[in-house]
This record gives C-alpha cells, structure tokens and sequence, in this order.
C-alpha cells in the first residue's frame, strides 16, 4: 500500500557561486522523522533541475516511506567538474543540520541518482570534504551513472561519427582531440579510493545505448573487490531513463536498500 504525501516544500539550502540552490521536500504524510536522501536528476550534467522525473522517483519512493529531497545543483560552465559535487555535498550537510525540522533524519543521508545523477551520488561519496565529512552520503543508489570518464572521453573516429561528443569533454572542461586524463580519473568513482565506500546499489539496463552496462559492471566488481557492500540489479529489457527504472517493484527494492542502510 502506497503512502499519502505531504505538499511539497521548496528551501534553499546553500549558495553556491553567488546564487540560492533549492531542493523539494517529498515526505510522507502523518509519519515521525523518516530516512530521507536525495534524488539527483539526470541530463548530462548539462540539463534539467529538481523537478526532472521526481514525479516517478521521489515521490514514488516517498510514498514507499523514505522521504526524498529533490536537490538543483549546478549545470553546465557553472557546474563542471568538482563544482557540481560540492553542490551535492552541500545538500546533504543542509539535511543533516535542518532536516529535522522538516521531519527528516538527518542522522543518516543517502543520495541516489539517475545518469549524470548517479554519477554525482557516487562522487559525493567518494570525493574528500576537508575538515568536515558530514557531507558524504551514508548509503547510495547508482542508476546508470558513469562510473570510467577516461573510457568515455576514448572514443575512436568512427565512434565520434555515430555517437558524437560525450557530455563528459564539456563537463570536464576538456577536448576530444586532447583529453585531460588526469582530470577524467579524478572525477571518475571507478578510480576513486574505495576503501570507505558507503552501502551502495546500482541499476542498469541491459539494453542501454546511453551508457554502457559495463560502466555499472566494473564499478560493482571495483567496490566487491574492495570489501564494500554492493549491489547490482541488471534490468532485463531496459534502455537509458525506460520506464522499467521506475516500475514498482524496483522503486520497492530501491526503499528497502536505503530503510536498511539509513534506519
């Protein structure tokens, strides 16, 4: 049985290159301060904003009884790679500070993400926060995110014929014809240091043509060869953003995992 909503609340929760960010409060009506994370939209690290496909995902698994905050971050010149993380890392300090008064537990946070979204829940888990580490996720979900840059940023001439530019040369500031590798490593989760990695879950579908399935294969392989609790849910069927990402029993899995890792 799905839960009621409450309405939805806007905040500003940082500021970030002289401008307010919001995120959108989905909670379920009439429940104590329940596990909450956040839901980092998709396009490219380029396009869209809080309101992109929270329909089907934070309010779908709000009404499975995890509280969801939908986060902006920044996009495009503005956004490009660290910024955009420290935008996620920000969003969940704002939880763990605030959170209660909008009946959300901020003693646990979890991110989850959908392409360039579940790239930047893993990096805000992998990426070092200096003094304060209160702003890296405790469980995280990995929906066809990319997890290698340098492979991505490696594309033959006829792959640059038929596929064209990858989203990560702008994001990362770089050219085809001359990649910057050492930034694509850096801002790569695969080749992050994962000794200390979160919970983490990561689903993908067989038939994306988007992003690669071994993009999400090597990342889980990485993290079980690295002592982490990982999982990996391969969608039989499924392409980049289908609809089987959103279909029940799936939004069902994903709020078991973050119940168990955020309770």
């Amino acid at each position: 049985m799905l839960l009621d909503l409450d309405p939805v609340v806007t905040v500003d929760y940082a500021t970030m290159g002289g401008r307010p960010l919001q995120l959108d409060i989905y909670r379920p009506a009439g429940m104590p301060p329940c596990p909450t994370c956040l839901w980092l939209h998709g396009g490219a690290w380029f396009l869209g904003d809080r309101v992109t496909g929270a329909d089907r995902f934070a309010a779908g698994l709000a009404q499975r009884g995890v509280a969801v905050a939908s986060v902006d971050y920044r996009l495009g010149a503005e956004g490009a790679f660290p910024a955009n993380v420290r935008d996620v890392q920000a969003a969940v300090r704002w939880i763990r500070s605030h959170g209660t008064e909008y009946g959300l537990n901020g003693a646990k946070v979890g991110s989850w993400g959908a392409s360039a979204g579940g790239h930047l829940s893993l990096m805000a888990a992998l990426t070092a926060t200096g003094d304060d580490p209160s702003g890296r996720p405790d469980a995280v979900v990995d929906c066809y995110g990319p997890t290698d840059l340098v492979a991505r940023l490696s594309r033959t001439e006829l792959e640059r014929a038929v596929l064209g530019e990858p989203p990560e040369v702008r994001y990362l500031q770089t050219t085809l014809d001359d990649p910057d590798l050492d930034r694509a490593r850096e801002a790569s989760p695969l080749f992050r240091d994962l000794t200390d990695t979160p919970p983490t879950l990561i689903i993908h579908g067989d038939r994306d043509q988007q992003m690669a399935l071994d993009q999400s294969q090597r990342m889980h392989q990485a993290l079980v060869a690295a002592g982490r609790d990982a999982q990996l849910i391969i969608l039989g069927g499924a392409g980049h953003d289908g609809p089987e990402h959103a279909s029940p029993w799936v939004l069902d899995a994903i709020a078991g995992f973050l119940r168990q890792h955020l309770s």
